[in-house]
């Protein structure tokens, strides 16, 4: 298919009807959007801050006042003379950008306009919240001066209708009234000379000084009330009971409470001196340390007081426990000496129970000084309590060491039995391998049996003769036991392979004789093994021999054999 010239020309006029509408259109689209700026920038113009500046410039402003109104005139004049020019100039040239058929460069200059217009905005909506606060300041301030009138008027009745309640303070309270008369005073000077901001200040400062006066007429009373009807009424009430207690004999140590007490007036005194001063924070320290010296007064004469109460009961009980734990060890003495005679002791257990006798001894004499104390009105109960706790307490460590030192004494009689029920065990047992080993009628037994055999001989021997002393040392004796025991199942085990090696020899020698003349090589083993056997007593050596013999001529013979054994060996056992 060929293309004509007339087919070409139509594309080009058809891109170049698109390219024109696409230009068209972001032209119009630029357009519109200046269009928008310009409204935001006249809309912005709009706002009514040169009718306020008027209408503060016609309010004969003065102080701070006036000096807040000037950097304000100065704030709107760099906006009109610099800022608003700048917008305006950004918009033009965007204008002309557009018109130039430049729409990059349109739209950058539309971007800085735009940005331009934002800031200005946040500071001309910033400038005219300001020009209003300024321009309703003297409003504000009535309603404010008022309310603070009022809660003066309050305040000033208070302390007048209940000047008793306050007592030395109403002095320092009058002089807060006269203070809070001076700033209204100087208030409504700084109004009728137009400085309404250094007013709006003067406001701020009533307030705080008429908060703190509030607090203090809230507080005082109360504070005051607490230290006479509370506080001097505790000191009141401890010494009066410290005097009765001393009539009661008790003894208060190196404790002076009636200096005390004085100490803690003195500090409440001085706590009132900053009442009247109205200084309510450092009086409330002075009242919170007296507060707790009371509390620690109270609780000192109170632990006293049930000390001696606490004293008079543990000491009924001691009385009771000494006799008692010196009656256990009386009788663990006795009980010592009594084993000592019979057995070797290692745990110090004659030394112990002369160390808790001592103890006791002591013990006893600390208590009788003490009830002698008690008894003669010298007595400081929370001490006297403190110690006789501690005997207490020694009391029942003595009673846990002499349970100790019975349960090991106690222990060595039973430990005495089983030693000699084990050594009755192993002579029976002894005696049984010997025989067992006499039935087998083995020709020999090798050097190293007879060596174990005469050892376990001589233990037993020596073990018998150390239960038989006349202090038997049970440590000894166990160690002993517990060598022989090791060297018994040795013996025994040697004695089992003795037999066992022995008889299977027999049997298996037994079971080759039928070999024996037909197969020269098995007749040379059962030689061979019978040697070792007869003349040398190497009976695993001899079952060795035979059995790999055996197994070569016949490979279930050594199996039968030694499984014969064992059905054997089992049965004989059951």
């Amino acid at each position: 298919m060929s293309v004509t010239f007339t087919d070409i020309l139509f594309a080009i006029v058809v891109i170049f009807l698109v390219i024109s509408g696409i230009v068209f259109f972001m032209k119009t689209q630029r357009t519109k959007e200046v269009r928008e700026l310009e409204n935001r920038k006249d809309e912005m113009m709009t706002v009514s801050i040169a009718d306020q500046l008027f209408t503060l410039k016609n309010m004969e402003l003065s102080g701070q006042t006036k000096r807040k109104y000037e950097s304000l005139v100065a704030t709107w004049q760099t906006l009109t003379n610099y800022q608003f020019t700048e917008i305006e100039s950004t918009i033009i040239i965007a204008e002309q950008y557009i018109d130039q058929m430049k729409l990059i460069k349109a739209k950058n200059a539309m971007n800085e306009a735009a940005d331009l217009l934002e800031s200005t905005e946040i500071e001309v909506n910033e400038l005219h919240d300001e020009l209003t606060k300024l321009i309703d300041v003297t409003e504000s301030n009535q309603v404010r001066y008022e309310s603070l009138l009022e809660r003066y008027n309050t305040s000033r009745k208070n302390i007048m209708n209940h000047s008793f309640d306050y007592g030395p303070a109403i002095e320092t309270l009058e002089k807060n009234l006269q203070y809070l008369e001076l700033n209204f005073t100087r208030y409504n000077e700084l109004m009728s000379e137009g400085d309404y901001l250094e007013a709006q200040d003067m406001l701020g400062k009533t307030d705080s000084d008429l908060s703190t006066l509030e607090e203090i007429l809230e507080k005082l009373p109360k504070m005051y009330s607490k230290i006479t009807s509370e506080y001097e009424e505790n000191l009141e009430d401890i010494a009066q009971g410290y005097k009765r207690m001393e009539e009661s004999k008790f003894k208060f140590d190196d404790v002076h409470v009636l200096e005390r007490v004085d100490e803690i007036q003195e500090r409440l005194n001085e706590a009132k001196t900053h009442i009247k001063n109205a200084d309510l924070a450092e009086a409330q320290t002075l009242m919170d340390k007296s507060e707790r010296d009371i509390n620690a007064m109270y609780d000192f004469l109170q632990a006293e007081i049930d000390a001696k109460e606490a004293v008079q009961g543990l000491m009924h009980q001691l009385t009771q426990s000494l006799a008692q734990i010196k009656d256990d060890n009386r009788y663990t003495t006795i009980e010592v000496d009594r084993i000592a005679q019979s057995y070797v002791l290692h745990d110090n257990q004659e030394d112990r129970i002369a160390n808790i006798t001592e103890n006791i001894q002591r013990d006893q004499e600390e208590f009788a000084q003490l009830s002698q104390e008690v008894k003669e009105h010298e007595a400081i109960y929370t001490k006297v309590l403190q110690r006789l706790k501690r005997i207490e307490k020694r009391i029942d460590e003595y009673l846990t060491q002499q349970q100790g030192i019975i349960q090991s004494l106690a222990s060595l009689s039973q430990r005495e039995k089983d030693a000699k029920s084990n050594l009755d065990l192993f002579e029976l047992d002894l005696r049984n391998m010997k025989r067992r080993l006499e039935k087998q009628h083995l020709p020999g037994l090798s050097q190293s049996f007879y060596d174990k055999f005469y050892l376990v001989t001589d233990q037993i021997e020596y073990m018998s003769k150390e239960l038989n002393r006349v202090q038997v040392d049970m440590n000894e004796v166990e160690a002993l036991e517990q060598d022989l025991a090791e060297n018994m199942a040795t013996l025994e085990e040697m004695a089992e392979e003795y037999i066992d090696n022995a008889t299977l020899t027999e049997y298996m020698i037994q079971h080759s004789n039928r070999f024996r003349y037909d197969i020269p090589e098995m007749e040379q083993a059962i030689r061979e093994a019978e040697f070792l056997f007869y003349e040398q007593f190497r009976y695993g050596e001899a079952l060795n021999v035979i059995e790999k013999a055996l197994y070569r001529v016949d490979r279930e013979g050594p199996t039968q054999v030694r499984r014969m054994y064992q059905q054997e060996k089992q049965h004989r056992i059951y």
